[in-house]
């Protein structure tokens, strides 16, 4: 689901009237002096990424000089983390404070409804605490979060004073409507700091629901489902627009190696995939592995899409840099192959106009259930089974026998690449 940076997170607190440290976002290290400048030494550099556990890794750095400011952003800019080069930092003026605190918001899947997360035992190590360190507290969705029902959260922690809780409920009345706001799964606050006489929010944690992304143009995201805590790539954000106004089918595309880099460490050919059918594409995934050939992409085109949406996931998956083949294998179900075809045609005809739509990577497409043999006739019509480097299977082959196909013809292609 769509992140936030921490950045974005605290612009939506310091909205809601949580109070936030001083802060500004750099790009260079020449204004990252200038903010440090303005800020007042120490500081607190904190790269701007969507993954979790930067300070454990090295992404949070503390500044007593400006020379170390310098030497901090230009070492934190240049370091990607977990493949994802930061564009910018968010340095903070440091805080001194006593105690810290865990508070959030999150959509409990089991409960259907949102519930109220607190706990005494903030900060880093959050993550070790025993489930007995967090109190849950389950939200009506229809009559919301108000501050009573937040003290009866509180007050399960015993040790809490009543100013104390009061201050909290309050906090967690604002995380509220957040969440709701901007149609939240996760909306956290860990930790949150007490620093005298205010409550403050040293980091934010907001994800935001897939299908609501349409809703919030004012949050500028540009997000793929499934991407994890990785943010989209360009690709997946492309890909995610496919579906946006037309909900015939599906045309759903994560990149599972981006780069090829892990393809790479583990001795496999990186391959671009597509399939009908999650089922279908697990199973090719499988037989495709132990052959030497790692998928590059997920991709399940079924539900019957139109040709339109086969076209434009065909040309996103083929864009993909440093793949040696593609592969598409539908299961046996009533969508219409054909459609599927023509889609698939149009996006090689442009891909490859010099030849005519004949790629110069091998490919096998495997037709399984409805129409696929007017969708076989379509690729022979259009003269894309001329390719040596193309083979069209019918509903009779297996996975297996999809995955094998595709193993014999890319041993031949590589014999023609050495001669």
């Amino acid at each position: 689901m769509p992140r936030l940076y921490e950045y974005q997170g605290k612009e939506l607190f310091k909205n809601a009237g949580i109070e936030i440290p001083q802060g500004r976002l750099v790009k260079d290290e020449e204004t990252a002096r200038k903010a440090a400048q303005e800020l007042g030494l120490p500081v607190y550099l904190k790269i701007q990424i969507l993954g979790g556990g930067r300070g454990k890794r090295g992404g949070v750095l503390k500044a007593e000089t400006l020379e170390v400011v310098q030497a901090f952003s230009k070492k934190l800019l240049s370091h990607a983390f977990d493949g994802e080069t930061a564009s910018s930092l968010l340095m903070e003026r440091e805080i001194d404070y006593e105690k810290e605190y865990y508070m959030a918001i999150s959509a409990d899947p089991s409960l259907r409804q949102p519930v109220a997360l607190f706990s005494t035992k903030g900060g880093m190590e959050v993550e070790n605490q025993s489930p007995e360190a967090f109190f849950k507290y389950p939200i009506p969705i229809l009559s919301g979060f108000s501050e009573h029902q937040a003290m009866d959260l509180i007050r399960m922690t015993k040790g809490i004073s009543s100013s104390f809780g009061h201050e909290l409920a309050k906090i967690f009345v604002k995380l509220y409507s957040i969440y709701r706001g901007v149609d939240a799964r996760l909306v956290e606050i860990n930790p949150l700091v007490f620093t005298k006489p205010h409550f403050v929010a040293l980091d934010a944690r907001i994800e935001i629901d897939d299908d609501a992304i349409f809703r919030h143009p004012e949050l500028h995201l540009e997000s793929a489902e499934e991407s994890g805590s990785r943010a989209s790539t360009e690709l997946e954000i492309a890909a995610g627009q496919i579906d946006a106004r037309d909900h015939r089918g599906t045309a759903h595309f994560i990149q599972v190696d981006p780069d090829g880099t892990y393809a790479k460490s583990l001795g496999k050919i990186a391959v671009g995939f597509n399939a009908v059918g999650t089922g279908a594409a697990l199973t090719t995934m499988d037989e495709l592995v132990p052959l030497g050939y790692f998928p590059s992409n997920f991709c399940d085109s079924s539900g019957n899409p139109t040709s339109a949406k086969l076209y434009r996931v065909t040309k996103v998956i083929l864009s993909q840099p440093r793949i040696e083949g593609f592969i598409f294998v539908s299961c046996v179900s009533s969508q219409q192959l054909d459609n599927t075809a023509r889609g698939m045609i149009k996006a090689l005809q442009e891909l490859y106009s010099h030849t005519d739509g004949k790629p110069n990577i091998p490919m096998v497409f495997a037709f399984r259930g409805a129409y696929d043999q007017e969708a076989l006739e379509l690729f022979k019509k259009h003269g894309i089974t001329d390719s040596p480097w193309v083979k069209v299977l019918g509903r009779d082959v297996t996975e297996k026998e999809a995955a094998e196909a595709f193993h014999q013809l890319h041993q031949l292609w590589e014999k023609e690449k050495r001669r």
